[in-house]
């Protein structure tokens, strides 16, 4: 099954695989993933708390809708980062209990950025999740040098952080009803 998108959407063509992960398409990548020792609902209810992201990812001290649409396709937030400034995500695809993909706003040198925030059921009611951040770089060869130097470090420590925190929070509200 395959739907096209404009490219305007970033996303590109949309091609859904076996793991039903849409692809996405950037020059750079950052990849993190982890297992999640919780049934896939639980950790579901942490990341559909889409708007509320600021209270349990590192780094984010501010977050809220941006528009009054439904939780799901065409949803958007702003999010303050530390150290990084400020964000506008949009929604561009929505599975229920599974996954989502958002667009990015330009932020310093990254350009298009689309991310990925996928579960994956294990077995023992365990859940693997996997994030993948794909971007472009603008500014010319500034940019380059700002990302070489500076954003890829950040960006390479930052998403296995937010992942641990998302663990912590989907573990912590299991536990607290075992």
């Amino acid at each position: 099954m395959s739907t096209s998108t404009k490219s305007a959407d970033l996303i590109g063509n949309i091609h859904l695989e076996s793991s039903q992960q849409p692809t996405i398409i950037g020059r750079y990548e950052v990849n993190a993933k982890l297992v999640i020792d919780s049934d896939i609902t639980s950790a579901w209810q942490v990341l559909a708390d889409f708007y509320d992201v600021y209270t349990w990812a590192p780094g984010v001290s501010k977050s809220h809708a941006l528009n009054d649409l439904p939780l799901g396709l065409g949803a958007a937030r702003y999010c303050k980062l530390d150290d990084f400034g400020s964000i506008e995500e949009h929604i561009t695809h929505w599975v229920d209990q599974a996954g989502f993909v958002y667009t990015i706003s330009p932020l310093g040198p990254l350009n298009n950025a689309v991310s990925r925030w996928w579960l994956t059921p294990l077995a023992n009611r365990q859940t693997m999740l996997e994030v993948t951040l794909k971007y472009d770089i603008r500014f010319g060869i500034f940019g380059r040098l700002i990302h070489k130097l500076i954003m890829r470090s950040k960006l390479e420590k930052s998403l296995p952080d937010t992942l641990l925190a998302v663990k912590g929070r989907v573990e912590a509200n299991t536990h607290k009803w075992d």
